[in-house]
């Protein structure tokens, strides 16, 4: 056996041994009746055991009595729904009986809990008193169902409440009892009812951890491909081709790099592209700075020249008129001096305030100027360097960097391509081992069955699983050397026996149809195999006259109802029968099997 099974079994052993007893207690409902002598008798509180509990058909094996519909009755109180789906079991009892209570109740070590389930309002249950008397808010099915799963102390199943126990109730109209494909429910996929059991078996969130690892990391290695396929990520180089093509461009890029420190200035090849960059940006700004700088000290001395110049004529200029133009109008002339000598004045203050304020510009840029070569100097970079350098160091610098990175792109995809296929590989190795290790516990419980049942003289059956890497795994579940119909279903009940006992399955279902074409000697041992389970067991059988004595008064002796026609139905008459059928409308004959 492996390492896993190994530790499946030794934390099953531990947790069985700090179990408790959990079980069905009881189920009542004022409609299950017997009708005696033309009056209806309530059949009152039904109460089960531990081990194997029997619902007694009678010797002629009548249908349409209720075996089948007291079996989903007590599915119904484990959080089941099928009681009431008539298009899936053709269990139309709503439709005869009308709306009605089912009561029951659990055991927990010593603390019995009282419950009740309205047909009415099947997603609510109901607590209730020994009397069943209803106590406090209901609580939804949902709740109801984890509390089931807490109380029954389940701690090794990785799945819910119903995943766990529906599939083991094979009751008539359910679609789970396929002697061939005992793990399908309905129509589900392999796939699906192999999850199931790996959950039921709590080794799948191990699987799944390694799944969700390798989905993590395939969705990235695809999304980045996609992207730089797409030229929306292009710092990584798509081949190699490209890798080397770069790398040819970074060797020439980088001669030309020295070739132009060496001209300039060899300090600088320490300096990183951030440090040159930002001292090119520096550069710039101060060329602005200077060129600004010009343009005011132009202004000024434009101005300063005005002012020291003057504006207007002086007398001595009118006189020099005069001698070139003796009739001249001097009286007017010397008028509007008058007037250019008031404006004179006027632009006068305003050039002096002008001067001001260009000598205020020039200084505060000069400042500026001064602040950023302070800080050009602090980055390393002399000031007498220019722009035209600093940019054409920058751009090869910034290109050589940017082709590095396409390769280290390059790099950085092949590892992840790399880690993905590890990861997959990982995945793939995981999911076959668990199902490894759960193979080989069920058939070697399946052989010790078999071997009990036919004293080592027979082949037991075998479950095999294929195609477990690719997460879509199929099985093949008999018996090589035996494929009869009657050995195919002793197989269906060996298998579930084996998984009941190697895991925390509470409790299995087996409905009367899965024992018709079993032979004595295999229903002899299997009614012990029930007896000794330690878990409770419920089936329905009918014809037990016809059996060995062994089975016939172990099934009379473990019975909790004893259901025949003509007024011990399980509600006291049948509707399937046109003279008792009270509605008068047609029947199925798979009505209360």
């Amino acid at each position: 056996m492996c390492s896993t099974a190994c530790m499946h079994l030794e934390r099953l052993s531990t947790t069985k041994m700090r179990k408790y007893c959990a079980m069905l207690y009881e189920i009542e409902c004022d409609q299950f009746a017997e009708t005696i002598n033309g009056q209806r008798v309530p059949r009152g509180r039904i109460r089960f055991r531990p081990g194997l509990n029997t619902v007694l058909g009678d010797r002629q094996g009548e249908n349409s009595i209720g075996k089948s519909t007291f079996l989903l009755t007590v599915d119904f109180c484990f959080g089941g729904n099928d009681y009431l789906d008539s298009e899936k079991t053709k269990n139309n009892v709503v439709r005869f009986v009308g709306n009605h209570v089912i009561k029951f109740a659990f055991k927990f070590g010593d603390r019995i809990e009282y419950y009740s389930r309205n047909t009415l309002d099947p997603t609510h249950v109901s607590k209730c008193d020994e009397n069943y008397n209803e106590i406090g808010d209901a609580i939804s099915l949902d709740d109801f169902q984890k509390h089931l799963f807490t109380s029954y102390q389940i701690q090794t199943a990785q799945c819910s409440w119903r995943s766990l126990v529906g599939r083991f109730a094979r009751i008539y109209g359910r679609h789970n009892y396929s002697e061939e494909f005992p793990l399908q429910y309905g129509g589900e996929p392999d796939a699906d009812a192999i999850k199931a059991l790996e959950q039921i078996y709590g080794v799948y969130d191990l699987v799944k951890e390694y799944e969700d690892f390798y989905k993590a990391k395939n969705k990235r290695k695809t999304v980045r491909t996609n992207a730089a396929n797409l030229g929306e990520i292009v710092t990584i180089a798509r081949t190699k081709k490209q890798v080397k093509a770069n790398t040819k461009e970074v060797e020439e890029l980088e001669k030309q790099l020295e070739e132009l420190l060496n001209k300039e200035d060899r300090s600088l090849a320490e300096k990183d592209t951030t440090q040159l960059d930002k001292a090119a940006e520096i550069k710039g700004q101060i060329t602005v700075l200077k060129r600004r700088r010009t343009r005011l000290v132009s202004q000024l001395n434009a101005v300063k020249a005005n002012l020291e110049e003057g504006l207007t004529p002086t007398s001595d200029d009118i006189q020099d008129l005069q001698e070139f133009f003796p009739k001249a109008n001097i009286a007017k002339l010397e008028t509007i001096e008058h007037f250019h000598k008031k404006m004179q004045t006027i632009l006068t203050d305003e050039m002096s305030e002008e001067v001001q304020r260009l000598e205020a510009l020039i200084a505060e840029s000069t400042k500026e100027m001064q602040r950023l070569e302070d800080e050009q100097r602090q980055l390393g970079v002399p000031t007498h360097v220019s722009k035209k350098f600093l940019d054409e160091t920058v751009r090869l610098r910034s290109r050589i960097n940017f082709l590095k990175t396409q390769n280290e792109g390059y790099d950085e995809s092949q590892k992840l391509a790399a880690e993905t296929k590890d990861a997959k590989t990982r995945m793939e190795d995981v999911r076959k081992n668990q199902l490894d290790s759960v193979q080989a516990m069920i058939n070697q419980e399946m052989v010790r069955l078999n071997d009990f049942i036919y004293d080592g003289k027979q082949y037991a059956p075998e479950i095999k699983f294929s195609d477990a890497k690719n997460g879509n795994p199929k099985y093949t579940f008999g018996c090589d050397w035996n494929s009869g119909t009657g050995e195919n279903y002793k197989n269906l009940i060996i298998f579930d026996l084996s998984v009941f006992k190697t895991t925390e399955l509470p409790f299995i279902v087996h409905d009367s149809l899965i024992f018709k074409n079993i032979a004595d000697l295999p229903i002899d041992k299997i009614m012990q195999l029930y007896m000794n389970s330690g878990k409770q067991v419920f089936i329905s059988f009918d014809k037990h006259k016809a059996f060995t004595d062994y089975t016939a008064k172990t099934v009379y002796d473990t019975r909790v109802i004893e259901l025949h026609d003509n007024g011990g139905e399980l509600f006291g008459w049948s509707w399937a029968k046109k003279a008792e059928n009270e509605s008068g409308e047609e029947s199925s004959e798979d009505d209360e099997k």
